[in-house]
């Protein structure tokens, strides 16, 4: 090999066009209620969901690896109810817990900090609702008081931002300092439950279905950009929460009812339909990959991507009774990692290889849905 020709692979290398330049190793990292004070959020290898354990063989739920990543400790009262107010998201590197009238925690999984965030607005009720990270801004969209569906949503921005210098005599007091903080943005039209929510590939405009006072589906989006919504029509994106796009299967993915995931065509954000029928394209893989979501035992499921066209299912199950008379004690979390594909008929097809883990999770204040971010 000529001098010249080593010189500029060792130079593509460096610049990120060999392949000896490793890229970090993301993990999931799963947000759970499992202890008496707050929160636990575990960081899970999924190469470790193909060893030789033999629980994972013998379809045993184990426990989940000891200590945590971190705990965080949310301050409550007699009824639980600042528990139960806490909300979780994430965006790059970062996780965010939001909890009423308080100052966040944010969790850095680069480099295991946890550090003190922006106060959640008082407008904003945290516990339930919609969060999308779009570019270096993460969207909140909440009810003010779930128990009036009239009143409108709270939807709110938080993006790392220089703050307002504080008055002082003192000119090194006076520079402004950057930190995370909250714009308030306009509210949608509609006041009800979001039953789906998906970021459109463009990058800035956000998907939402929900249902007006006259019970029908609608269709909206807000433009990130403009800071405007725009009606899309009577008509209802075919998952339940979040679709995630995929730029293989060119659509979004989502869980579909009983049991199915689905993909569905992406809607242009010019699109407005009045048919009185419209239906996006949305195809099902023919195999479950979930529990019926009517049993009583099943408490949620979510889904979350982690790479092109692989994804992870999060399911929560009651833990079953030790006794006939016993209350149920705590949950079984079931993760299923996966593969999509279309086959030559374009059918959505399981990839052949799944991979899964149980874990067994003490869970006896409240009910809090798991979450599982993939960084």
């Amino acid at each position: 090999m000529s001098h010249k020709r080593r010189r500029n692979d060792n130079q593509n290398q460096r610049a990120g066009g060999g392949d000896n330049k490793r890229r970090p190793h993301k993990h999931l990292y799963l947000v759970l209620n499992d202890w008496e004070k707050g929160f636990s959020i575990h960081k899970i290898d999924p190469d470790t969901f193909d060893s030789d354990d033999e629980d994972q063989h013998s379809g045993a739920a184990s426990h989940l690896p000891d200590p945590p990543s971190v705990r965080l400790e949310i301050p409550i009262g007699d009824d639980d109810e600042d528990m139960s107010d806490t909300s979780f998201a994430a965006m790059g590197t970062k996780i965010f817990a939001f909890t009423n009238h308080r100052c966040g925690l944010v969790y850095d999984v680069e480099t295991a900090a946890l550090s003190i965030g922006a106060h959640a607005p008082d407008q904003m009720a945290c516990g339930s609702g919609v969060f999308m990270a779009a570019g270096d801004v993460l969207y909140a969209l909440t009810h003010r008081d779930f128990n009036d569906l009239e009143q409108p949503h709270s939807f709110e921005a938080m993006s790392w931002a220089p703050a307002a210098a504080a008055a002082s005599s003192d000119p090194m007091r006076q520079q402004p300092t950057r930190g995370w903080s909250w714009k308030t943005l306009p509210s949608p039209a509609f006041h009800s439950h979001v039953h789906s929510y998906a970021l459109h590939p463009d990058g800035h405009t956000i998907f939402m279905t929900s249902s007006d006072d006259s019970h029908r589906m609608c269709t909206y989006s807000f433009d990130t950009i403009d800071s405007a919504w725009r009606s899309h029509g009577e008509w209802a994106l075919p998952f339940r929460g979040q679709g995630h796009f995929d730029s293989e299967l060119d659509a979004w993915v989502g869980l579909h009812r009983e049991g199915y995931v689905c993909t569905c065509q992406v809607i242009s954000p010019d699109f407005h339909s009045t048919a009185p029928c419209f239906y996006p394209d949305c195809k099902m893989t023919k195999e479950k990959l979930f529990r019926n979501m009517s049993s009583k035992r099943h408490m949620s499921v979510s889904l979350t991507r982690m790479g092109t066209t692989k994804f992870c299912l999060v399911e929560c199950v009651a833990a079953k009774k030790e006794e006939k008379r016993a209350k149920y004690n705590g949950c079984v979390i079931h993760l299923t990692i996966f593969g999509l594909k279309y086959n030559h008929r374009g059918e959505l097809q399981i990839k052949d290889h799944q991979s899964s883990r149980s874990f067994v999770v003490p869970s006896d204040r409240f009910h809090f849905d798991p979450q599982a971010f993939w960084m």
